[in-house]
């Protein structure tokens, strides 16, 4: 039960940073949607990415040998 809220309440925290970031970078930056939905894109993966790489450490499975 533990790790499906931590699964909703870590996905959910991404998508609203996502979210967040297209918004700042197309209605502060005046970037056009594509670039914007680009960047945002981009945004979610690297933090997909930094998330794996934390769960990773914290369940022991990063340590080598």
């Amino acid at each position: 039960m533990r790790a499906r809220q931590t699964l909703f309440v870590g996905g959910g925290v991404i998508a609203t940073l996502g979210v967040g970031w297209f918004c700042l970078s197309h209605f502060v930056m005046h970037t056009t949607l594509s670039d914007a939905l680009g960047e945002a894109l981009g945004v979610v993966l690297a933090l997909l990415v930094v998330a794996s790489i934390a769960g990773a450490v914290a369940s022991g499975r990063g340590n080598p040998g």
